[in-house]
């Protein structure tokens, strides 16, 4: 189940780790621009400058990720989302596991992604407000090597300091590709059988 959405998660993580390789960043226009931007150069630099460190420690560039992302990206609201309806069934337990599942999960995708990408470019467009102050939209566009430009979107909310709940790849949402995928699993199992298969897909079984 979770193995058919990761080319997909693959490919929506990218937007993340594809900011890494712009030829050049905006200068921030919004404290969630700046939050975008700022993350994605400082991972930059290490990607280009410690490539030799990269290779031989690979829990470096976890660390990393762990030090630099992590921050930016709401965890429980992606989870919730991931989740669906389906949230309101699981008890207080369930819910802490799922989004430590759910983070292991991307963050996995996340670190096997920037290890594999090569190639591309990303510009950000000039920020625009959206109508509630707590909720905040980074547009780009990815220009892949010899491709079509793909539209990346950040989709951030203020919460004691601005995070990630969502990105956008040519307009396929993170959450929505795994909803469906962890709908099925419930439904099949309820929430611990989807607990159990996100186990598996993270080496804990």
């Amino acid at each position: 189940m979770i193995r058919t959405v990761r080319h997909t998660a693959v490919a929506l993580v990218l937007a993340v780790a594809a900011p890494l390789f712009a030829a050049s960043a905006r200068a921030a226009e919004h404290p969630a621009q700046e939050l975008v931007v700022d993350s994605t150069t400082e991972m930059l630099s290490i990607l280009k400058n410690e490539t030799d460190r990269i290779a031989a420690e690979p829990e470096y560039l976890e660390a990393k990720v762990e030090e630099i992302i992590v921050p930016n990206l709401d965890f429980n609201t992606m989870t919730k989302l991931a989740v669906g309806k389906f949230w309101r069934d699981a008890d207080a337990d369930q819910k802490t596991e799922l989004v430590t599942e759910f983070k292991t999960l991307l963050l996995n995708t996340y670190t096997s992604a920037m290890t594999e990408y090569s190639g591309g470019t990303i510009s950000f467009q000039p920020f625009r407000a959206e109508k509630r102050d707590d909720r905040a939209v980074v547009r780009s566009v990815f220009d892949r090597s010899g491709g079509q430009d793909v539209p990346v979107t950040y989709k951030l909310r203020d919460k004691d300091g601005w995070s990630i709940y969502d990105i956008e790849v040519d307009g396929l949402s993170l959450v929505t590709s795994y909803r469906t995928a962890f709908a099925s699993e419930i439904r099949k199992g309820g929430v611990d059988g989807l607990l159990t298969t996100l186990r598996d897909r993270n080496g804990r079984s």
